[in-house]
């Protein structure tokens, strides 16, 4: 026998309730790990990139899912945020299984009876902005809660150029600046030395 036919997937799905879906291509029930994989002969796997480096590793299940509390409407509603996925190679004859990604649910997405459910491996974790961006303009947003400020109390229109000038000018609200007004930037690197002016070690800002 070809050991290619004698593959499979196999899927387990994890989601933050604590409830766990163990899924197969297969047309048999698969027993491994102590866990019991179901049939599901609507799935269909993408293409995993499992290369060495910092390739992503993802892909895509398209399925038609027809399990317990995982209705459409159950994963409209966010049912799957937070899931985390794990995608198998499993020999079904030998029993040899290898683990082929892992990672957590993406977008989700519908296509007539159809869901595409994302899958994003571990290494997409470095392609999330952390921290802040060290800018003199600021990074809130105009009347959220870092900014402070009520949009409702300037109704005619009134916006936020994101500068500290008019931060404290015009809106009185310098204690809750998100930006750092007083870094330096490449004009000052590239000015050179001055002949003139205070030279005390002060602050350049009065």
């Amino acid at each position: 026998m070809n050991r290619v036919t004698t593959l499979c997937t196999l899927w387990k799905l994890s989601l933050k309730n604590g409830v766990i879906y163990t899924l197969t291509d297969h047309d048999d029930v698969i027993l491994h790990a102590g866990e019991t994989y179901h049939p599901q002969r609507a799935a269909d796997a993408g293409v995993t990139e499992n290369q060495t480096g910092f390739a992503i590793d993802t892909g895509e299940i398209r399925t038609r899912f027809n399990l317990p509390d995982l209705s459409a409407q159950a994963i409209r509603d966010g049912i799957l945020d937070g899931a985390e996925i794990s995608h198998f190679r499993h020999d079904w004859m030998s029993g040899e299984t290898v683990l082929l990604s892992k990672g957590r649910v993406g977008e989700v997405r519908f296509s007539g009876q159809t869901i595409e459910v994302e899958w994003l491996g571990q290494t997409s974790v470095l392609d999330r902005s952390t921290g802040r961006v060290f800018s003199r303009q600021c990074d809130a947003s105009f009347g959220d809660e870092r900014c402070g400020l009520n949009v409702d109390d300037f109704a005619d229109g009134t916006s936020c150029p994101r500068r500290f000038s008019v931060c404290r000018d015009q809106f009185a609200n310098t204690a809750n600046f998100r930006g750092f007004p007083y870094l330096l930037g490449d004009d000052v690197l590239q000015a050179g030395v001055r002949t003139s002016g205070r030279r005390d070690g002060s602050s350049r800002y009065p």
